[in-house]
């Protein structure tokens, strides 16, 4: 164990000598680098190489999720050779704090996607990532999908949910779309965040409310019978579980609280649009209080 410290430590030692002295130290990852319009993500052979100037070496991205740095390029096992991460801790979800490097180590995965300013300290004992960026969810951007073996855990704008409010949101298949018993499946976003990575512990049943855990380690999600209706979810704070609520019924209402006009989509400015106090949308309305949506203005209507 000592011997293992030892060499740790004279690698550390070994990196960040040279480092004093401006070496190159590069980049490969998911984002693009503005200023090398030719750069290919993920190519340890071709990467990208930090600027290195005042004591400190700093790369712009656009678009970064993940990446990976090192003192060294050519095959991966060379780039690897040379990688720093930031250890079983990560970076962290809070941009802007310099989280401490160690040799080797994971991809380093930023609070969120977006562009930032990487920053490393000169002794490559440090890395910020700066970001102008606003959080998803701070920014009402949350973007959610059904993503499993159907899609082939992709994503894409046939799997999109709708946003209905701050925390609900809703899904209708399309032709062709829906979602088999022997089907694993996820409600993710894209690409893959932990914080909204939702998977449903038990087998999913139609037509009833259903608890699904967050998080990288959530379970895959299983149909108990085939779906190809609407599905509806109701998300909590980053990380927390979910409940979601499938049916084959097209028409079925929403289970959850959508806190009365509130995300009621307006559409079609020249026609009146009737929804229910709960935001679903009513072909024929009869006897009962409406949302209706005309000329781009909401308002509540009776109707008898």
């Amino acid at each position: 164990m000592k011997k293992f410290y030892a060499l740790a430590a004279a690698a550390i030692m070994a990196v960040a000598a040279n480092a004093q002295n401006g070496a190159p130290l590069y980049y490969t990852g998911d984002g693009l680098v503005p200023a090398l319009p030719e750069f290919a993500t993920w190519a340890p052979e071709a990467p990208a190489q930090f600027t290195y100037a005042d004591g400190v070496y700093t790369l712009q991205t656009t678009d970064m999720y993940q990446f990976k740095m090192s003192t060294a390029m050519g095959t991966w096992e060379e780039f690897n050779g040379g990688a720093l991460g930031c250890g079983e801790a990560g970076y962290g979800d809070t941009p802007g704090v310099a989280a401490p490097l160690e040799p080797w180590g994971e991809n380093i995965i930023a609070p969120w996607k977006g562009d930032y300013t990487i920053t490393v300290a000169g002794d490559l004992s440090t890395v910020t990532l700066t970001t102008t960026t606003p959080k998803p969810e701070d920014a009402g951007q949350l973007v959610l999908f059904f993503r499993g073996d159907m899609n082939g855990w992709g994503s894409g704008d046939d799997w999109k949910w709708t946003k209905v409010t701050d925390n609900v949101y809703k899904f209708v298949c399309g032709e062709g779309i829906g979602i088999t018993p022997d089907e694993g499946w996820k409600v993710a976003t894209d690409p893959w965040d932990d914080r909204f990575n939702y998977g449903a512990p038990d087998a999913v049943i139609l037509d009833i409310e259903n608890e699904m855990e967050c998080g990288g380690g959530s379970p895959n999600s299983m149909l108990e019978e085939a779906w190809n209706g609407v599905a509806y979810i109701k998300i909590g704070a980053a990380g927390e579980s979910a409940s979601i609520f499938l049916s084959n019924d097209k028409d079925a209402e929403c289970p959850f609280d959508l806190g009365g006009v509130k995300g009621v989509t307006i559409e079609n400015n020249a026609v009146a649009v009737y929804y229910t106090l709960q935001g679903i949308r009513v072909a024929n309305p009869e006897n009962g209080l409406f949302i209706v949506v005309k000329g781009g203005k909401a308002s509540k209507v009776l109707v008898k």
